[in-house]
């Protein structure tokens, strides 16, 4: 029998790691492994990615709410307590998993609070090993499972009475977990939550006037109800290659996630519903917004109903607000397939953004489908903006440009007091330009063209116009109303 040294020797020979070395004896049938409560647990009800990645974890250990038995961590049956996490979180190891979960036995939902314990994560894992925090709860076969339906009960809940008016007050809950300088290459997945603060669920915390880098960091799995945002950012935190998949939310009132800096990115399968929660002109709803970046896409996100009224001093409505996706000056090479907002106080797609391709994309009775505010190499492509809604004073259009962007293959639809295109000039910017090739417009019940507040050049190639194709190119001002 070769040394303990020997066999790490020929291990490294081979070019293998223990881990892969392993597979290959499991696959051989020369190696079985006895089922060890950390090795049964395996995922329920989770996205196949998560699945994946649960399954190559190295070891696991289990948390509920105050703990079971001896607290080893080894079973749900000796389970730690919720406290202990960060701790554990501190030593766990590339490959490391920690499962919490409700427990079955004592069935009390863990608790969001300004007196309730709040983890910070530090520790990182490696890019092929995160480390995994995943919540859920032990259905009856002792897995892991999400929940289940179309509104499962929130594991984490605010201990606080929650309320539009309620939400964002110093005695409601703050962030629960909060991501810390050296933490990295992590999965967080199958947490649900309901009345959380604006001050979000998970917070990405680089301190004042610190600020902090963060790399790898995946949400999956995320369900929230009755929410003040879910993911925070401090303004000095600096995030790239995040992946934000396979969420849902029902009921926001400031957003899903707001970035202060997000580079090379992703929202993948995403459902968020704002279900209307109005906080007002102070608490504007923006479900994703991004104030500095670049190279992130967003695919497969549905948004509806975020809407934030103003009321003058008059009792009369000021501007409405409430966007989908925003994206700040800052912001550039973005790009949007395959996503769609509906029922939009302003925008679903709101783009100070440099560079910026929407495509198999739309919008239905939002304020305006799309807004682009600089010029640069911006397009639309393949996409269908419809029923634009006006609001107060200002009306709805399909498309609202301030720069520049190329239209192409793209159903356009609007009916009476709104406008297909609407033709923003800035002070200190050059008269916005619009080019539509091929696709269609359709104008409804005394629908027109364009509007302009200043100056602004339509040009049309072979775009059907009610029916009838034109081409040809057309001055717009604040006088005219093609």
């Amino acid at each position: 029998m070769p040394h303990k040294n020997d066999r790490l020797s020929i291990l490294a020979l081979a070019g293998l790691n223990r881990r892969r070395f392993t597979q290959m004896l499991l696959a051989a049938g020369m190696l079985k492994i006895g089922a060890s409560p950390a090795r049964a647990a395996v995922a329920d009800g989770f996205s196949p990615a998560t699945q994946k990645a649960i399954g190559g974890a190295r070891s696991f250990k289990y948390f509920t709410r105050w703990g079971n038995g001896g607290h080893s961590g080894e079973s749900w049956k000796n389970a730690m307590p919720l406290q202990w996490l960060a701790k554990s979180q501190a030593l766990a190891r590339p490959g490391d998993a920690l499962l919490l979960a409700v427990d079955p036995a004592k069935p009390a939902l863990f608790e969001l609070g300004r007196k309730k314990p709040q983890i910070f994560l530090r520790n990182a894992g490696t890019a092929s090993d995160p480390v995994i925090v995943m919540a859920g709860v032990v259905n009856e076969a002792g897995i892991l499972a999400l929940p289940t339906g179309d509104s499962p009960d929130a594991q984490f809940r605010s201990v606080a009475p929650w309320s539009i008016a309620e939400f964002n007050r110093s005695k409601g809950a703050p962030f629960f977990l909060g991501l810390e300088k050296g933490a990295g290459h992590i999965l967080l997945a199958g947490f649900s939550m309901e009345g959380t603060s604006g001050d979000g669920f998970f917070k990405f915390r680089s301190g004042k006037p610190k600020s902090a880098d963060f790399d790898d960091i995946t949400f999956a799995d995320i369900s929230g109800m009755n929410v003040g945002r879910i993911i925070e950012t401090d303004e000095g935190s600096r995030l790239s290659n995040i992946t934000v998949r396979d969420c849902r939310a029902l009921g926001i009132i400031r957003g899903f996630a707001r970035f202060h800096n997000l580079s090379q990115s992703s929202f993948r399968n995403l459902d968020l519903d704002a279900n209307n929660l109005d906080a007002g002109a102070k608490n504007v709803c923006q479900l994703i917004a991004i104030a500095k970046g670049s190279e992130i896409l967003f695919e497969n996100v549905q948004m509806r109903n975020a809407i934030s009224t103003k009321t003058l001093p008059d009792g009369s409505p000021g501007y409405t607000q409430g966007d989908g996706i925003v994206c700040e000056k800052g912001t550039s090479r973005i790009t949007i397939r395959n996503c769609h907002g509906s029922n939009m106080g302003d925008a679903a797609f709101d783009l100070k953004t440099k560079d910026v391709t929407i495509e198999k994309s739309g919008s239905d009775k939002c304020k305006f489908g799309a807004r682009i505010w600089v010029a640069g190499n911006n397009l639309i492509r393949d996409c269908d903006f419809r029923e634009p809604v006006s609001r107060g004073n200002a009306a709805g259009c399909c498309v609202q440009v301030t720069g520049q962007c190329d239209i192409v293959d793209t159903k356009l639809q609007a009916g009476e007091g709104t406008f297909a295109f609407g033709l923003n000039k800035l002070k200190s910017s050059e008269p916005p330009m619009i080019r539509m090739r091929g696709g269609s417009i359709e104008l409804r019940d005394g629908a027109t063209l364009a509007h302009s507040n200043a100056s602004g050049v339509i040009e049309l190639h072979d775009v059907a116009v009610n029916g009838e194709m034109q081409s040809e190119t057309i001055q717009v001002n604040s006088s005219t109303t093609p």
